[in-house]
């Protein structure tokens, strides 16, 4: 493929966009308009144009999208691509942070994830009060507050508002809590997830040398998912705008992580914050036929936002979607698996082509007793991420040690994991642990304290030797864990367990520093299903909706479509909440290519429209008004038939005498 190919390609808007002149653009690209396309299009003209490959950043949400667009870059260009960057938001902000730590005065520095973060919210909280339990909001109620706050740009007193009203009286030990929190971090270097976009954004607010360094590094910014940034990611946008090229890209319907802090007003202010920016618009959709896009467009057409977007089909016509309704879950998930396997067995369709779509881990679970039971092979993506495993994050808090000896978070995990050591004890030696100068004069502390094996103590020296090796340093951690984790977790599946392993050994022969290997993937940590079952391709995919974005398939499920569910139950009568639902909905419908099949349960829920104080309709069900044309439905019941067997069992008085002996 050459750069003349790629251009051939694209249709007259998608062309329009990635050659244009413009200093600033904003691609608004409808679901299947191909985006991607037109990235690579871009990087792939500019590098042609002159400009040097690693003159370019694209900036995506996903490290699996940002490494699919360097290689596509490459295929069209070959060597002259060389250079390309391509990351997530957070491994960019590393990458300056490690460039030039003065700058954002750090010189030595620790990231910390999640359950670090729980553990710190956990200590500083304190135990519950036994008068009121409820008094303080939960460690990990106060760790999604913070970084909402955080992501958001809000004070305290705002997001609580918005997260947690019923905690408004406590603001004042809440934000005593934050306080201590940060002064903690700071004290041990610790950087969260959150503050490796703060520190950077907050930098390049107050230094414009440090403004003009990283324009030097990269003369244009290729933003992909800009529906999914939120204002601390626009904060590290915006000072740069002056020095640099930004060509943002992405679909203000598909934005669906307002939880998590999202703002896709970031795309309907954009002409505003960015006034020269040209504007450019895909429509053409080459993933469905018109009637999957018909319903998708009916969807956003209900909305009292205007999305000002018609997805037309580049494919044409095809089979219009289809509603099921089922009297119950379990009727549900046992007809979606047999549809699967009929589909397979009768009409020879191979398993991959099925994708199976959910609101949540928790929804998928009798859709995965149904296919265990039918015998459906089946791969579950959304659940459980592999680094966030229990088993896999004590074998991380002895590499973090080996990596950072300060690390007083990741000592507490490692030391409670050997019998005889509580919080109490572990708190107490972790603390005489920091007071030495090094790792040797510490494992030295931790022969005398006698409760770890003298076995794990001398791999830990091996380790501290091959800090540079991490595929070496991964296997003898595994090693030095294995007895004593196998133990801790006789009861809780430890075969199944095990091989995780195996695949955090392979993750590890990627890299080159420990440091760097345990950074990559606290910043984007990999789902066990990305790396498993490759071997094993063919197979159904169920998939929670907010994993779903990218992806697509030939027959498309999208499950539980009832009321109660779309908009859910938690978002009634609140209309930002509401329409995020929508477009929950809207990236759910607009996965299928061939098929689409909706599944919903026949539960009487009466749910009435209402309207806010600003007179917007919030509407209580989305498929409320869903027409004929647009969709085909089929209800499944079961009548109730008494067998003539049961009718003559003669009627017995129940015999309660059973159960345990009470004396």
């Amino acid at each position: 493929m050459s750069l003349a190919s790629l251009i051939d390609e694209l249709n007259p808007q998608q062309k329009q966009a990635a050659i244009t002149q413009a200093k600033h653009s904003l691609v608004l690209a409808g679901a299947g308009c191909g985006k991607t396309k037109t990235i690579v299009a871009r990087a792939a003209y500019l590098i042609d144009q002159g400009v040097p490959a690693n003159q370019i950043q694209i900036l995506t949400f996903t490290r699996r999208s940002a490494s699919e667009i360097v290689a596509r870059v490459e295929l069209a260009l070959g060597d002259q691509a060389k250079g390309l960057r391509a990351s997530t938001f957070h491994t960019f902000c590393m990458y300056l942070l490690r460039r030039v730590p003065k700058a954002f005065g750090l010189e030595q520095f620790s990231i910390i994830d999640r359950d670090d973060q729980l553990m710190m919210f956990r200590l500083i909280r304190g135990k519950d009060d036994k008068n009121n339990p409820n008094a303080l909001p939960k460690p990990k109620e106060l760790c999604d507050l913070y970084s909402f706050a955080r992501n958001t740009h809000q004070k305290l007193s705002l997001a609580l508002e918005k997260q947690l009203p019923e905690f408004l009286d406590h603001k004042d030990q809440i934000a005593e809590i934050m306080k201590e929190y940060e002064a903690r971090k700071q004290a041990r270097c610790f950087l969260d997830y959150d503050d490796i976009l703060a520190v950077v954004a907050s930098a390049l607010a107050q230094s414009d040398g440090l403004v003009d360094y990283v324009a030097s590094l990269c003369q244009h910014m290729l933003v992909d998912e800009m529906q999914d940034t939120n204002p601390l990611q626009w904060a590290l946008l915006d000072p740069l705008k002056d020095k640099t090229h930004l060509f943002c890209v992405g679909d203000d319907a598909q934005s669906i992580y307002g939880f998590r802090g999202a703002d896709f007003e970031n795309i309907h202010h954009f002409k505003e914050r960015v006034p020269e920016a040209q504007i450019f618009k895909l429509e053409k959709n080459y993933r469905s036929t018109q009637e999957i896009l018909d319903l998708s467009n009916w969807l956003l057409d209900q909305s009292e936002i205007t999305y000002d977007k018609h997805l037309e089909a580049y494919r044409g016509e095809g089979i219009k979607p289809r509603l099921h309704i089922f009297p119950n879950e379990f009727d549900e998930a046992k007809w979606i698996a047999i549809d699967i396997k009929e589909r397979h067995f009768l009409q020879g369709s191979a398993w991959h082509e099925h994708m199976v779509l959910v609101r949540s881990s928790f929804a998928a679970r009798h859709i995965e007793a149904a296919f265990i039971q039918a015998n459906v092979p089946y791969r579950f993506i959304g659940g459980m991420k592999l680094l966030e495993t229990a088993h896999v994050k004590d074998l991380l808090s002895l590499l973090r040690v080996i990596a950072n000896p300060l690390d007083d978070i990741a000592w507490m995990r490692f030391l409670t994991l050997w019998n005889g050591v509580g919080d109490v004890s572990a708190s107490k030696l972790s603390h005489q642990l920091l007071g030495e100068p090094d790792l040797e004069r510490m494992l030295e502390k931790l022969e005398k304290f006698g409760r770890i094996p003298e076995n794990t103590l001398l791999i830990m020296k091996q380790m501290s030797v091959l800090k540079h090796e991490v595929a070496a340093c991964v296997k003898l951690g595994v090693e030095a864990l294995l007895t004593q984790l196998e133990e801790n977790y006789a009861k809780k599946e430890w075969s199944k367990r095990v091989s995780d392993f195996d695949l955090v050994k392979q993750l590890a022969a990627k890299h080159q520093q420990l440091g760097e290997f345990l950074e990559e993937y606290v910043l984007d940590p990999v789902s066990i299903s990305e790396i498993e079952r490759q071997a094993q391709d063919d197979v159904v995919t169920l998939i929670t909706i907010h994993s779903a974005k990218g992806t697509e398939q030939k027959v498309c499920y999208v499950a539980n479509v009832s009321a109660g569910q779309y908009p859910h139950a938690r978002a009634q009568g609140n209309f930002d909440e509401v329409e995020e639902e929508r477009r929950v909905l809207y990236v759910a419908l607009t996965r299928a290519q061939n098929e689409l099949i909706l599944t919903k349960q026949n539960l009487n829920l009466w749910a009435k429209d209402q309207v806010d104080e600003q007179g917007r309709t919030i509407e209580s069900y989305f498929l409320n008004g869903l027409a004929r044309n647009l969709c085909t439905s089929e209800t499944h019941y079961k009548p109730r038939q008494q067998t003539v067997k049961s009718a003559l069992i003669e009627r017995q008085s129940i015999n309660l005498d059973f159960g345990i002996d009470l004396d």
